[in-house]
């Protein structure tokens, strides 16, 4: 007998031995019995609740058994209570497959265990329950009832945590990832429902309880098929999830990755091995992606094996399991295909095929250096293992496939637009041409190209602007003409170039000297315009008079030796209701009236016409 086995069977020796110190207390054909329909009914729900209850990976389910058990020792006397309470454990192993793992003698360890926890839970709780005051039969609930129903549950439900957790113990899983605050206590919450069908049992009619009992039946199954839909639609929703999601989280080497980390910490808390893989078969290439691969709790680099080689091979051409019990004893043929590395002497192994659709997506294998480590049952609970994880593998393999298919069309795509590429950097090194050309261009309709002030069509684009503005918000505005007195002069005795270094000169003291909001523009050979926005006569003469005492303090002497160059000016301001061509053509009479009163000065609105001729006179 395998060593876990005897572990198992001696814990079951030592519970039946207790359970039997037990019964001795009060035999139960001694107690008077309920009818033998009662006994069935018990029994008939026990079994009802296991078959709906919710499965709990690796350790079997959340059931709503705490309503049958609590409502007998509420209602029995105690022996008959744990009895019947008992019976249902002893006939569940066998009548499900998966509980039993696949194996008949698994099921009687489990059918033994089971029995006999459940008639000591129920015993213990019983006595609690009726040392503490509460009443059997109950017939109505009080505060001590209540009280002594809070501790027997307590103890109900911690009785049965503790011995399942050492059952699981002395079969080889690991407690501390089994153990979940859910598992050990959501059981507990159904006890009210076993107080309250105690309660209906003594105090209604015959149909009532029927009633009541028909309730309780559809509830388990409603809820069993509640939990089923709500499974079936979080599976959907994760693949539509997965669908819409980025590249990288629906990609399906990540899935696989995901899905082994999961694989590996089921099985670690299941099964005790030194070495542990998990490969998945890839067809097209015809070998194994060994996703993980863990030696003495050290993860090995991914890599990938032939398909047909070694023990995963045979799994893969078979479709079935293997368990090695003994690797000595095993045939030598068996052993000689079996590919192992330096220094790897396993004791047993297992080893189990994914498969869907008869298909085998992959393999995973257990090894231990010891033997007789694993069993039929062992093998039955790896492939439920498998078979759980398949749709999920299956579906991860088709996101890896469309991954693949992306990748040769974005290959495909980029060898196109290679091909284009030299076009297009063709076309956009034209287009980026035709863009500089065009600012150029655009900056040459409204900058003069000598001196970078405004020219002649911006001049009188803005003019246009700036009247229609200081019409509608009565605003004032004004304007001055600029002449260069002397120019010719400065032509003649320096030639164009020095006339041309004057004018850029001049426009720059200008740019300096008058403000941002200020338009500068030339509009002749030697003559320049200033508009001043939101500007009166007196501010607007001002400004032209300082530029004209500073531009004839010699400032371009070094540039003009022979002559101190300097500019006549007239301003204007415009009148309400006067237009452009207006207030233009009276800032060119004072112009013309300051050259003819002698130049180098600035004549405005304010000097009248007589005295402006007179000036002129002189």
């Amino acid at each position: 007998m395998r060593s876990k086995d005897s572990r198992l069977w001696l814990y079951n020796l030592a519970l039946v031995g207790l359970t039997g110190a037990t019964a001795s207390l009060a035999w139960p054909w001694l107690a008077e019995w309920p009818p033998a329909g009662v006994v069935l009914g018990f029994v008939a729900f026990q079994l009802l609740v296991w078959q709906y209850g919710y499965p709990v990976p690796s350790m079997g389910m959340t059931s709503m058994e705490r309503v049958p058990q609590v409502a007998a020792f509420l209602l029995l006397p105690l022996e008959v209570a744990a009895t019947v309470n008992a019976l249902p454990a002893l006939v569940w192993p066998f009548l499900n497959h998966r509980y039993r793992q696949g194996s008949l003698r698994v099921g009687a360890i489990r059918a033994v265990h089971n029995a006999c926890m459940i008639a000591l839970m129920t015993a213990l709780a019983g006595y609690s329950y009726v040392t503490l005051g509460g009443g059997v039969p109950l017939n109505a609930l009080g505060w001590t009832d209540a009280w002594a129903l809070l501790v027997a549950t307590v103890l109900l439900q911690a009785v049965n945590s503790a011995m399942m957790l050492a059952y699981f113990k002395l079969d080889g899983r690991d407690i501390r990832r089994l153990a979940t605050w859910s598992y050990l206590t959501v059981d507990a919450f159904f006890a009210p429902i076993g107080v309250l069908a105690a309660l209906v049992w003594q105090q209604t009619d015959a149909i009532t309880i029927s009633l009541f009992v028909t309730f309780l039946v559809l509830t388990v199954v409603s809820m069993h098929e509640i939990v089923e839909s709500r499974r079936k639609v979080q599976s959907r929703v994760q693949a539509l999830d997965a669908a819409s999601s980025a590249r990288l989280a629906v990609s399906g080497s990540r899935r696989i990755d995901d899905l082994a980390e999961r694989l590996f910490s089921h099985v670690a808390a299941l099964f005790q091995f030194r070495k542990a893989f998990f490969a998945v078969y890839d067809s097209k290439r015809g070998d194994f992606d060994v996703v993980f691969d863990s030696v003495a709790g050290v993860r090995l680099p991914r890599e990938r094996r032939p398909g047909n080689e070694g023990l995963v091979g045979l799994v893969r051409e078979s479709g079935e399991p293997v368990l090695v019990d003994h690797w000595e004893s095993a045939d030598v043929s068996f052993r000689q295909a079996a590919v192992l590395r330096e220094g790897e002497r396993p004791g047993s192994v297992l080893m189990v095929p994914i498969r869907q659709a008869r298909q085998v997506l992959g393999v995973v294998s257990l090894q231990h250096p010891d033997a007789h480590q694993y069993s039929d049952a062992d093998k039955h609970a790896l492939i439920a293992i498998a078979d759980d994880i398949a749709p999920v593998l299956a579906d991860a393999q088709t996101f890896q496939e469309l991954d693949a298919y992306r990748e040769q069309l974005e290959q495909l795509v980029a060898e196109r637009t290679s091909a284009l590429q030299h076009a297009g950097e063709e076309r956009e090194r034209l287009l980026a041409d035709l863009r500089v050309k065009s600012v150029l261009l655009e900056r040459q309709s409204r900058e003069d190209a000598m001196t970078g002030l405004a020219n002649r069509r911006h001049f009188d684009e803005r003019v246009v602007a700036e009247v229609e503005r200081a019409q509608r918000y009565q605003h004032p505005l004004c304007l001055a003409l600029i002449d260069i007195d002397h120019f010719k002069r400065i032509n003649d005795s320096g030639g164009h170039a020095l006339g041309d270094a004057v004018l850029v000169r001049i426009a720059a003291l200008m740019t300096e000297h008058f403000r941002a909001c200020d338009l500068v523009a030339r509009i002749g050979g030697e003559e320049f315009a200033v508009v001043f926005p939101e500007t009166g006569l007196e501010g607007a003469v001002a400004a032209v008079e300082k530029l004209r005492q500073h531009l004839a303090g010699s400032v371009l002497q070094e540039m003009t030796p022979a002559q101190v160059v300097t500019f006549s000016a007239g301003v204007g301001e415009r009148l309400d209701g006067e237009g452009r061509d207006v207030l233009q053509s009276r800032a060119d009479r004072w112009l013309y009236a300051a050259k003819a009163a002698g130049r180098n000065r600035v004549f405005a609105d304010d000097v009248t016409p007589t005295s402006a001729a007179k000036l002129a006179s002189t």
